[in-house]
């Protein structure tokens, strides 16, 4: 496994710079295969092709593909055992599960192969080589799948300890309170941290109050959260340092990376096929949002084919650090976190988190929309609000949320609780 992994990514290291008509084309090469191989031997896609009347040779051109309507996690779910198929090539095997974290509300177990697990790996490297992180370096990694304080672990674990060996290790869970996590933080001093962005926001505001306390820290990876614009700015100016950042799924694994020349989010092209998604179907163009549809060509023990994986993104320019890899400008997140009007209409909340930072320091905060009338501003802050300062923190994120009333103020001391066991910055109840 360590060899085939070393072979993938001195592969990767050479792909990312092909014209994007040799990475079309190698993609073809293998959408054939993988549409192939399913039709073959997957009862959930025979039956899925079936309905549609389609056969496998319409699908498996990268316009022939657009044919297939896409599928979502519902779906898998009904699917149950059929959605496993059946033969595996030997050089694929063993077969693994990936379970979701259900934070939409629909967790769905998804088949993968050594094959998937390899591409994850390679993507992780490729991720910190585009950055020049140390791998001897010290790294604290604060996130929903740490379940217990844990330090000066003796490696970072996964592909780099395997590969290259690595540095010392803190884990922190997210639910740990913000003081704590300081505390653990600064005893540590690490040079990267990894961490949610929803947590991030809360340590921002901490050290903006009492000083910026992390001398040794050279990167600051978001995992799993969206990051916005403000949450960026507030870090640069705190710390000098800017957010890198990286979209994944535990269905496919590696989405995209985020350039660290422009800030735009390469799509691993290598093993995906990844399209924005107009509400009719069509693609999207440069600076314009919609659904994204994954199909993963490695995946021989699913049939992840042109699945709508539940999040909205932006599609950005061709970027100029030279690589071809297609480009998201900006990762939006979960369908669940867009609010509704009374009329229907869908818009992706803002807060107005500069004119509430006006009037009080907030560690966290999150937003849930429970019904059409009635939205949950949470916020954790040091000391109680004021009923002046409840007054108007209401009326900015109502002006700012266009709405009148319909929103009300929670306020915490401490850290915000986990929603569906992650931290999500806004929620949508409303169906």
């Amino acid at each position: 496994m360590k060899k085939k992994i070393e072979q993938l990514i001195d592969v990767l290291e050479q792909t990312q710079w092909l014209p994007i008509e040799q990475l079309e084309q190698q993609q073809e090469h293998k959408l054939k295969k993988i549409v192939r191989h399913h039709a073959a031997h997957n009862a959930w896609f025979k039956q899925h092709l079936k309905d549609q009347g389609l056969s496998p040779n319409k699908v498996w051109t990268l316009s022939g593909i657009k044919s297939l309507t896409p599928f979502a996690k519902r779906d898998i779910q009904r699917a149950g055992e059929d959605f496993l198929t059946k033969v595996v090539p030997p050089d694929h095997l063993p077969v693994v599960t990936s379970q979701t974290s259900g934070s939409t509300g629909e967790p769905v177990t998804i088949y993968k192969t050594t094959h998937n697990m390899m591409f994850w790996n390679a993507h992780i490297i490729r991720d910190h080589r585009w950055y020049n992180r140390d791998y001897k370096g010290k790294m604290t990694a604060i996130r929903a799948t740490v379940r217990e304080i844990l330090e000066n672990a003796p490696s970072w674990g996964g592909p780099v300890d395997m590969l290259y060996g690595s540095g010392l290790a803190q884990g922190i869970p997210v639910n740990t309170d913000i003081a704590k996590q300081i505390e653990l933080l600064i005893k540590f001093q690490p040079n990267i941290i990894i961490v949610h962005a929803g947590v991030l926001t809360g340590l921002v505001s901490e050290w903006e109050r009492t000083g910026y306390p992390l001398t040794e820290l050279q990167h600051i990876k978001n995992v799993g959260d969206t990051v916005h614009d403000s949450l960026r700015e507030r870090v640069r100016s705190l710390t000098g340092l800017e957010i890198e950042d990286n979209y994944s799924s535990s269905e496919v694994g590696s989405i995209a990376i985020q350039c660290p020349a422009s800030g735009l989010f390469h799509v691993m092209s290598e093993n995906l096929i990844v399209e924005i998604l107009d509400e009719d179907g069509r693609d999207c163009q440069p600076g314009e949002v919609g659904r994204v549809v994954i199909t993963d060509l490695e995946n021989t023990a699913s049939p992840i084919i042109r699945y709508n994986i539940g999040d909205y993104a932006e599609v950005g320019q061709p970027c100029t650090c030279g690589r071809h890899l297609p480009t998201l400008k900006r990762v939006l997140g979960r369908e669940r976190g867009l609010f509704r009007r009374a009329d229907g209409s869908r818009f992706w909340p803002t807060a107005g988190q500069r004119r509430i930072d006006q009037v009080v320091a907030m560690r966290q905060w999150q937003m849930i929309q429970h019904s059409l009338t009635d939205i949950e501003y949470r916020m954790v802050t040091d000391e109680p609000l004021t009923e002046e300062q409840h007054s108007k923190l209401t009326e900015i994120v109502n002006k700012n949320l266009g709405f009148k009333d319909e929103v009300r103020i929670v306020n915490y001391q401490g850290t915000l609780p986990l929603f569906n066991g992650k931290y999500e910055e806004s929620v949508c109840l409303v169906k």
